[in-house]
């Protein structure tokens, strides 16, 4: 996870770089080609550009159609070669052929390159038999999607927050100048980026990525009063549980000190679960956070992101919580800071 830090804070010093005071574009755009590089790197500990390009476009093309499919009140095959079927099967082919030419790659090479697609590939079970092509594929292919999307949606979400709200800003660039002055954030900087990590944890609140998590029922059973058969899919949805006033003071407001003391602890279990919960909580969540805040502090310490209200953000619910038509920020520069 150390290693994996100064992966994160290389990257985003690299696109801090190219970025330039009095710009004006959408940080969502942003924050998904950077978290994909860093997934890309971490995973396959792969740095080609025209791959990213390549993913990007392919996840954009499945996640919208899937958001379409969410809003369908009817269900039509794959087969039928509607525009729609067309552009989804092409995105998830897309992803396919990647992700099997990076691991046939590999293959011919089995040795442990720091990275998660290392240890797949070297894993055996209790008989000594390593994993089957199959399931490195959709291991990788779940990693890929879920270690990059969320955590740029997170931050998104986060500067579409501190955008609305510039004494919540000014006290988070306080902070980070505090505890970093002019060095780069490290994973060892995390325990005193206190607030830094609160703002993460209110934006996750108030915009959890997995608005809505499926869980399917194994065998009849009965829950709160309702009898629910094997096969039904049973949805819990934390954007509903993140704003009950039961548990959450003032639960529409950004108010990131919330987090300051015991709150955390003093929550029902399940109050609070951005990343979902039991035996199958997201497995990525700590790469996640550590990543969210680590990002934030470095563009924290050189800009301030200011929201463009003449664009609206609108909310895009397909998988995860997207902002259709992006978050529209303009660069501005820190007070004493230069753009490199």
């Amino acid at each position: 996870m150390n290693g994996y830090g100064d992966t994160m804070v290389q990257y985003t010093e690299r696109m801090l770089q190219q970025w330039q005071p009095g710009q004006v574009f959408d940080v969502h755009v942003e924050a998904m080609t950077l978290t994909l590089q860093i997934a890309a790197k971490t995973l396959f500990d792969a740095e080609a550009v025209q791959d990213v390009a390549e993913v990007s476009q392919a996840i954009d093309e499945v996640m919208e159609q899937i958001a379409v499919r969410f809003r369908r009140p009817f269900w039509i095959p794959d087969g039928i070669p509607l525009p729609s079927n067309i552009r989804y099967r092409r995105g998830v082919q897309r992803l396919d052929q990647l992700v099997a030419r990076i691991i046939a790659e590999r293959r011919d090479k089995a040795e442990d390159r720091g990275d998660l697609l290392s240890l797949l590939m070297l894993a055996c079970d209790e008989s000594g038999q390593p994993m089957g092509a199959r399931q490195i594929r959709d291991e990788v292919i779940t990693m890929l999607l879920a270690g990059h999307e969320t955590t740029a949606l997170t931050l998104s979400w986060t500067w579409y927050l501190l955008g609305q709200h510039p004494v919540i800003d000014a006290q988070l660039a306080e902070e980070v100048h505090a505890v970093l002055g002019e060095c780069s954030p490290t994973v060892d900087d995390l325990p005193r980026l206190r607030f830094t990590g609160q703002v993460v944890s209110e934006a996750l609140r108030l915009y959890p990525p997995a608005y809505a998590i499926g869980r399917e029922a194994l065998a009849d059973c009965e829950i709160g009063g309702y009898l629910v058969p094997a096969g039904t899919t049973v949805y819990a949805s934390p954007w509903v549980m993140h704003r009950d006033p039961r548990w959450f003071d003032d639960p529409q407001a950004f108010r990131p000190e919330r987090w300051d003391g015991n709150l955390a602890k003093q929550l029902p279990r399940f109050a609070y679960m951005p990343f979902g919960g039991g035996p199958r909580i997201c497995i990525g969540n700590r790469f996640a956070v550590m990543e969210a805040t680590l990002i934030l502090a470095a563009v924290a310490q050189r800009f301030r992101l200011e929201w463009q209200s003449d664009q609206p953000v609108q909310l895009m619910p397909s998988i995860t919580l997207r902002p259709r038509n992006g978050v529209w920020v303009k660069l501005v520069l820190r007070p004493d800071r230069s753009p490199t």
